[in-house]
């Protein structure tokens, strides 16, 4: 609190008054000590702006942005699992539950998923599971996370090695801690996991369950949903990777949320019965190149680039940046501003930069 004294100011006045009555000899001169007044802050209004700081009950969930008051404890690392994604797999199971859900293009022209849990603990049956491809890898990475795969390609494990992420392999030691084949359906479409069994698994190897002190978010989000300003309305968004790849999302009103839709049909969980949904939709256009005579992929995903996002029932244009292998991947609006996310849940498709023309929205 500002203090100010006008001790001297009446001290000065108090000397010219003396000064004047020495002509008097009458008169005695007297020194008298004035008291300080100290006049504070509160006569004198602040004008600048109250800050108000929200305050927030439960944890962070850096995910999706959302506060959780039902959880106990802090949210930690999170898991990247590989998903199936062919028709032959479907339908899948706890996808449902992912906060962040990834979609690529693998071999042959079909998709397979990167799902990301923040929490685990209610995991009944994921899957299923199936094998690393390298870009995957990478951007597992981003978010701090224990991968999950059963098998990789020449080119995954060279990444898995390169980058030395945590992982829990199939194939390795660990694959039948962490894994189990069901009964109900043929291989390869029938490896899961649960809760318990990823939960034995980092404990067998030995993995950190926290970040390092200096992990940042990847995403940024808003305190509260709000509009896409100077987008378009998306009340359907289609990414058609060929004619039998053409899933969409449709929007609902209701609550708010982007629906999923597949192979002609909703997208639906088994374990949950519901089908996929989600606040936000990210589209991200990078280039594909054919690696190997097995047609498999490689992506572009260090450098620059343009996409899409959608929420709210509006879609806005934007662009992207990941400046090294190791660094994570940024989102800015048209006005160079970064990126922030409704609360909620997220897919993202990384989409063939050269065929633009076959992400529709209306």
């Amino acid at each position: 609190m500002k203090k100010f004294k006008l001790g001297c100011v009446i001290a000065a006045a108090a000397m010219v008054f003396s000064m004047a009555a020495c002509g008097n000899k009458e008169e005695k001169t007297t020194t008298t000590t004035e008291p300080t007044v100290e006049i504070t802050e509160a006569e004198f209004p602040d004008t600048s702006e109250a800050v108000t700081e929200v305050q927030h009950e439960g944890y962070y969930n850096d995910l999706t942005g959302e506060w959780n008051t039902e959880r106990t404890t802090p949210y930690g690392r999170p898991i990247s699992v590989m998903i199936n994604n062919i028709i032959d797999a479907m339908p899948q199971s706890d996808v449902s539950k992912a906060d962040i859900v990834y979609e690529c293009v693998v071999e042959g022209g079909i998709t397979r998923l990167l799902a990301i849990f923040n929490d685990y603990d209610n995991i009944e049956k994921l899957g299923s599971i199936r094998s690393c491809r390298h870009y995957y890898v990478t951007i597992a990475n981003e978010f701090d996370s224990i991968y999950l795969h059963y098998g990789q390609s020449p080119q995954g494990q060279d990444m898995i090695d390169s980058t030395g992420i945590n992982d829990l392999s199939g194939l390795s030691a660990e694959g039948s801690t962490v894994y189990y084949r069901s009964s109900d359906r043929s291989a390869p479409h029938n490896v899961y996991t649960t809760t318990d069994m990823i939960k034995a698994g980092i404990e067998y190897k030995g993995y950190s369950t926290e970040h390092p002190s200096d992990f940042k978010s990847v995403f940024k989000f808003n305190d509260e949903v709000v509009t896409p300003e100077g987008g378009e309305t998306a009340n359907k968004i289609t990414t058609a990777f060929d004619s039998s790849r053409t899933p969409w999302f449709e929007y609902h009103s209701d609550d708010g949320l982007y629906y999923r839709f597949q192979y002609g049909e909703e997208h639906i969980d088994d374990v949950t019965g519901e089908q996929l949904k989600y606040e936000n939709v990210l589209i991200q256009f990078a280039e594909y190149s054919t690696i190997d005579d097995y047609g498999r992929q490689d992506i572009a995903l260090v450098g620059k680039g343009d996409g899409y996002y959608a929420s709210n029932g509006v879609i806005v244009p934007v662009t992207w940046e990941k400046t090294s292998l190791n660094s994570q991947t940024k989102y800015y609006t048209a006005d160079g501003e970064e990126l922030k996310l409704n609360p909620g849940k997220t897919w993202v498709t990384v989409f063939e930069k050269n065929d633009k023309s076959n992400v529709t929205y209306e």
